[in-house]
């Protein structure tokens, strides 16, 4: 895997050094998170100067339009074993993890509107221009129809879009292309066998292309009901409830403090109905966080029939069977790509899962 480190100058990030030696790299790429990267090379005084200058460094790699910004140096020096850096850092995704609304904002539209608009008022065109990035801009609208309105204050842009992208199936990416930045939004393919559109992919010890795997089911922080508390004292408190249809022992209640939502906004007073309808939203964000949470993951072994970004990608639905009997949908939410003395393998991590 050959890696290229990029150093800003002058808004633009330029290679300045070529890396083909690396002991170790390990490179995760997420759905709907910012992914992560670690390299562990051979230190030399030249790449010590330029990785800690205090300039902004980014490493990428050949054939991906996927770009890594450096945030941790550590030199480990040793007569016995040589000169070692283990470098480390988030994806460009992480690069919405910078900004939080600084005040009350309120979105009504499709939810891919929303997002562009979120990125455009935090990132692209600020009204404070201290916090503008020029070389950040946005891909073509996908014209996604599914509509919602969010109020925010406070929040991290990066967590608020991933909460709506959570909500409506949606992935993001933060691609680097000719020195810019490009934020786009995309919908997996599903090609799990409960469809016939698309070329079926399953992985199973059966079809000798999937090794060690790894099964996780938690609901310790499980709930199914919502009660979200807007503005109001007391007995005029708004509050509005989102039930997912459990009673009894099957009911798991959680309430959420929404005192920084108001229908008091810039553009006017809301109604009962629409301040409401806020709540809701805001309820459904609330009840995506706490899903009962069961995992999937597993090695694709090395030389099976189905090859990524070819067969199957990243936010891709795909059908898994293990020894066990564990047959279910999944959706492709990250992959981790490791090269070391070893060789090259890739991991999948299997969330969102569908039995």
């Amino acid at each position: 895997m050959v890696l290229y480190i990029h150093k800003f100058n002058a808004g633009m990030f330029p290679k300045v050094k070529v890396i083909d030696y690396a002991a170790s790299i390990i490179w995760i790429k997420r759905s709907k998170a910012a992914g992560y990267f670690e390299l562990y090379v051979k230190a030399d005084k030249e790449l010590f100067k330029l990785i800690t200058e205090e300039k902004i460094i980014m490493v990428t790699r050949d054939g991906d339009n996927s770009a890594m910004l450096v945030n941790s140096v550590k030199l480990t020096t040793s007569a016995d074993t040589g000169d070692y850096l283990t470098i480390s850092g988030k994806s460009a995704e992480g690069i919405l993890g910078q900004r939080i609304f600084t005040k009350q904002a309120n979105y009504t539209g499709t939810a891919e509107s929303i997002i562009r608009k979120m990125i455009t008022d935090n990132i692209i065109a600020p009204t404070d221009l201290t916090r503008k990035i020029i070389n950040f801009t946005l891909a073509a609208s996908h014209d996604f129809t599914e509509n919602t309105e969010k109020q925010v204050t406070g929040k991290n842009l990066l967590d608020v879009v991933s909460e709506i992208c959570t909500a409506f199936e949606y992935c993001f990416k933060v691609d680097f292309e000719g020195g810019q930045f490009v934020f786009d939004l995309y919908k997996g393919v599903d090609r799990s066998l409960n469809q016939n559109e698309n070329n079926r992919v399953i992985f199973s010890p059966d079809f000798e292309n999937l090794g060690r795997t790894e099964f996780s089911r938690d609901k310790s922080t499980y709930y199914n009901s919502v009660y979200v508390a807007g503005e109001g004292e007391g007995s005029d408190r708004v509050i509005v409830n989102l039930n997912s249809g459990f009673t009894g022992l099957f009911l798991r209640e959680m309430w959420a403090d929404a005192r920084t939502t108001s229908a008091t906004t810039e553009e006017g007073e809301l109604t009962p109905e629409e301040y409401e309808a806020v709540l809701e939203t805001q309820a459904v964000d609330e009840l995506a966080k706490v899903k009962e949470l069961t995992d999937f993951s597993g090695e694709i072994l090395a030389g099976n029939s189905y090859k990524y970004g070819i067969d199957y990608s990243l936010g891709d639905k795909v059908t898994v069977i293990n020894e066990y009997g564990i047959r279910g949908t999944a959706t492709v939410s990250e992959i981790t790509e490791v090269e070391d003395e070893s060789g090259y393998s890739i991991y999948p991590t299997l969330s969102e899962w569908k039995v």
